[in-house]
């Protein structure tokens, strides 16, 4: 079977993390980089060692490519995905989908139109804390009937872009979108949401969340999202609750569980594995590659971004309305 071709269009750190995965698989070529800023195409372009460079994803198509990996931004996904979908190309994009359900929509009609995969980059599915979490669920061996999910950080300041909703679209499309798929991922779909949220010391956006979610399968979980607290060990967390069993997660470093009041709790450390590895990145590429290669299912498809990106801007409405949304009501409008 033939290599993969790709391009990455978008030269920052996240472009480069994709870079290195993709270099060790043998399945690959990575053919080019293409940023407006041409000497960051040409920086990474070193570092993987024999690419092309460019400043346009046009730039990229006369590469040859077949895939194009878009990690621009979070407000300027939707015109290069619908542009390589036009094409016909695969395109991997990382999160968020789009920053409102118009850009949504859009790819979605181009996906459904092109002949080329389209895939959206949710590593945190993968981290092995996750994994863990998703593993004991599906087993049987944990069944949850409610969570609470947090995460508080210091981004308001470090990096100082993320508080410009221009480049992010919003704080939950940058940072909390993880905790918000996971939602979906590991306790099924949501009946209803409600959102209460504050603007505390950010003068463009909110910056405080706290949410409560209900699901068809009965489990009840909040989550709690802080643009500004700092960032306090561990700042991410999931933590789930059976009968008379929990799970817990911190981070991305480790995984606890006691699955009945006379077991012991029992720890999975991470911490000394690769960011790359335990942050779910090596897995989800090598899942996209599987799907181009074997024809399958890529890891998130068009159907679950556009789930999430629908998740999202309800979240938003709630917090703004100050009241309950019924979630399933608004999936069975956009199903039509």
């Amino acid at each position: 079977m033939s290599r993969t071709r790709i391009g990455i269009f978008g030269a920052g750190y996240i472009a480069s993390v994709h870079a290195d995965i993709l270099g060790q698989d043998d399945r690959v070529a990575l053919v080019g980089v293409a940023d407006m800023v041409e000497a960051n195409a040409t920086r990474l372009a070193a570092e993987i060692g024999d690419a092309q460079t460019g400043a346009t994803l046009e730039d990229l198509f006369r590469m040859e490519v077949d895939t194009v990996y878009i990690t621009t931004p979070n407000t300027t996904h939707v015109d290069p995905v619908v542009t390589a979908l036009g094409e016909g190309l695969n395109v991997f994009c990382e999160k968020p989908m789009a920053t409102d359900l118009a850009g949504g929509d859009r790819i979605r009609e181009a996906a459904l139109a092109s002949r080329g995969v389209y895939n959206l980059g949710m590593n945190r599915r993968y981290a092995y804390t996750h994994d863990k979490l998703k593993a004991l669920i599906e087993s049987g061996d944990l069944l949850p009937y409610s969570a609470q999910l947090k995460l508080n950080r210091g981004e308001l300041l470090r990096p100082a872009w993320t508080a410009d909703p221009s480049k992010t679209g919003g704080f939950l499309y940058e940072t909390t979108i993880h905790q918000i798929d996971l939602l979906q991922y590991l306790f099924g779909p949501i009946s209803t949401l409600r959102c209460a949220a504050r603007s505390a010391i950010s003068e463009a956006e909110f910056d405080d969340f706290s949410m409560l979610f209900t699901f068809e399968s009965g489990v009840v979980a909040t989550l709690s999202s802080s643009a500004h607290s700092g960032w306090s060990f561990p700042f991410e967390r999931v933590e789930i609750y059976g009968r008379y069993a929990t799970a817990m997660t911190e981070e991305l470093e480790r995984v606890r569980y006691a699955l009945d009041l006379d077991q012991v709790v029992r720890t999975e450390d991470y911490t000394h594995i690769a960011f790359a590895e335990k942050g779910g990145y090596v897995k989800e590429d090598r899942l996209f590659i599987d799907a181009l290669q074997n024809g399958g299912k890529p890891p998130v498809d068009v159907d679950d971004a556009c789930a999430l990106n629908l998740l999202l801007a309800c979240i938003y409405e709630s917090a703004h309305e100050n009241r309950e949304i019924d979630f399933t009501a608004r999936v069975r409008e956009a199903i039509g």
